[in-house]
């Protein structure tokens, strides 16, 4: 994967590409409610048209949908909890060769 983020141009490298894990929780979330209404309105569309490929393109336009609103790591959304490590410690020798 780093061999193809180093093949992107230097601007769109340094772009943050990570969710925090509150973050990871409502993209999930996000993601299963769109796709499901996206379900329920796709089986409606298909049935009251008697067309299947029309319930098959709302599914597939909710997919995109979600895709957009999910994938990119939104700082207002997905990036409001950063996780706060803890310090480097020292290293001990507490255990010294004889």
């Amino acid at each position: 994967m780093d061999g193809l983020i180093a093949m992107l141009p230097a601007p769109i490298q340094k772009l943050s590409t990570h969710h925090d894990y509150q973050g990871q929780l409502i993209a999930e979330r996000t993601f299963q409610v769109i796709m499901v209404l996206g379900g329920i309105i796709g089986f409606v569309v298909g049935f009251y048209t008697q067309q299947l490929s029309n319930g098959i393109f709302v599914v597939i336009g909710s997919a995109i949908f979600s895709a957009l609103i999910v994938l990119p790591p939104w700082p207002f959304l997905f990036r409001k909890n950063p996780i706060q490590w803890q310090p480097v410690q020292p290293k001990e020798e507490s255990k010294k060769k004889k």
